[in-house]
C-alpha cells in the first residue's frame, strides 16, 4: 500500500535570522564573498520564481540586502566588515 501524500507547506521562507547567520559566516571566514554572493542571487531569485518566500513584514529589507549581497564578489560591489556589519544592523531594526 503506497504511503499518503505528504500535505504541500508550500514554498520555504527566508527569514533575516538565516541571511545574518549567513553574513555572519562571511564575516568569520566560513565563507567567500563568491560563495555569499552565489548564495545571495540563488534566494533572490528562488523567490522570483515563487519557489521561496521572504519572512512576512522584512520582505523589502530581504530583498534589498539580497540584492546587496548577490554583486558583492564583483570588483567595485565588494562589502567591507563595517558594510556587512551595517547590513546586519539594518536587517536587526525591521
Amino acid at each position: 500500500m503506497a504511503a499518503p501524500l505528504a500535505p504541500d507547506d508550500g514554498p520555504a521562507v527566508l527569514t533575516r535570522a538565516a541571511l545574518i547567520e549567513r553574513i555572519e559566516a562571511r564575516l568569520e571566514g566560513r565563507l567567500s564573498d563568491a560563495a555569499l554572493a552565489a548564495w545571495a542571487f540563488d534566494r533572490f531569485y528562488a523567490e522570483e520564481m515563487g519557489e521561496e518566500m521572504y519572512e512576512h513584514g522584512a520582505e523589502s529589507a530581504i530583498a534589498d540586502a539580497l540584492d546587496t549581497l548577490m554583486f558583492g564578489d564583483g570588483p567595485g560591489f565588494r562589502l567591507d566588515e563595517e558594510e556587512l556589519r551595517a547590513l546586519i544592523a539594518q536587517l536587526g531594526s525591521v
